[in-house]
């Protein structure tokens, strides 16, 4: 299958948009069969997962020609503080270049006990509060990227479930309810998205892909 063949782009968007809007539609697209296709288990790790992951995409991005490229642990480059690593970058291929659009964070649900149960949302490792704060989802000159987006791989209760749990643990860092997710489907693999406003006061917007394990 050709890129061209995922979806008809509108007149007038931009390339980084077209770029943006494809790699969701390949997310959506591929994502349901990652766990039928893989030999997984709620025992692995997250790193574990996220290995798999990455070759699962890597080889879907190869086999139907689509100009994605995965980096995982890529460095973020912020202008301020100790650099972190987000799980995924995700660059648009073209002429030879790599341009860095999107960045992907993972987080297993649960996450864990104690201090790392709402990680998901907030903490040292939290996966929204590292997009707020802005050491993830920069591009390679430390630039903002204001769309990205979060993968949990599920392997214990429902997706309706850790809707709820999540919201509420939003509302209870004190963001506000208009910062909680909003779902899209859940089917296969559950679509939310999610908006918040970063440190800097600039607008991020996330997507959020939730796969059973």
């Amino acid at each position: 299958m050709a890129l061209n063949d995922f979806k008809n782009i509108k007149k007038g968007t931009s390339s980084t948009e077209k770029s943006m809007e494809r790699l969701i539609v390949f997310f959506e697209k591929y994502l349901p069969d990652f766990s039928t296709s893989h030999t997984l288990n709620g025992k692995m790790s997250e790193e574990d997962l996220s290995e798999e992951l990455y070759e699962y995409l890597t080889c879907k991005a190869m086999n139907f020609s689509v100009p994605f490229a995965f980096k995982p642990e890529k460095k973020q480059k912020v202008k301020k503080g100790h650099a972190r690593r987000v799980d995924f970058g995700i660059f648009y291929v073209q002429d030879n270049q790599m341009n860095l659009f999107y960045t992907l964070e993972a987080k297993k649900l649960p996450t864990g006990k104690g201090d790392r149960e709402k990680e998901y949302v907030v903490g040292n490792y939290g996966g929204i509060a590292r997009f707020k704060n802005e050491q993830h989802g920069l591009d390679n000159d430390g630039g903002l990227i204001a769309q990205n987006g979060i993968i949990a791989y599920v392997h214990e209760n429902t997706f309706e479930h850790w809707h709820t749990q999540i919201n509420n643990w939003i509302v209870e860092a004190g963001w506000g309810e208009q910062e909680q997710l909003e779902k899209e489907y859940f089917k296969t693999i559950g679509k939310l998205q999610s908006n918040h406003v970063r440190i800097s006061g600039n607008n991020l917007f996330l997507d959020h892909f939730w796969v059973k394990i």
